[in-house]
């Protein structure tokens, strides 16, 4: 009885479904002639642009361009996420402007308390 949320929820994966779906995949790149080659350059590229731009993502907004903005009084049930997510720039990631923010404030960890006073970055566009 154990598991049987987990049973009633996802249905069971028959290997037998798995080899006929790889299988047919196969015949389709058979017709068309396709070399192995191809399909390991097309895997291979695609995943290196999903890559480079979950970087890009990531470090869009220079450091060199922060400057100290407002300041606010965290409330309570406020985090440095719940903050980022109102005050940061459309654009940019989320993680970038909290740790903007622990720059600014020069905080080690992103532990804040209820009446701390932070300084919000803003960046030049």
């Amino acid at each position: 009885m154990r598991y049987s949320t987990y049973q009633s929820i996802y249905e069971p994966v028959h290997s037998e479904v798995v080899e006929t779906n790889i299988r047919n995949f196969k015949k389709v790149f058979a017709k068309r002639n396709v070399p192995t080659w191809v399909l390991k350059l097309i895997i291979v590229f695609l995943i290196i642009l999903v890559g480079c731009s979950t970087v890009l993502t990531v470090f869009a907004g220079n450091e060199n361009d922060v400057l100290p903005g407002g300041k606010m009084a965290v409330s309570q049930g406020d985090t440095l996420w719940s903050i980022s997510l109102d005050h940061k720039p459309e654009v940019m990631d989320t993680r970038v402007y909290i740790e903007a923010i622990k720059k600014v404030n020069q905080l080690q960890s992103t532990s804040i308390k209820v009446g701390q006073v932070l300084i919000l970055p803003q960046f030049i566009e």
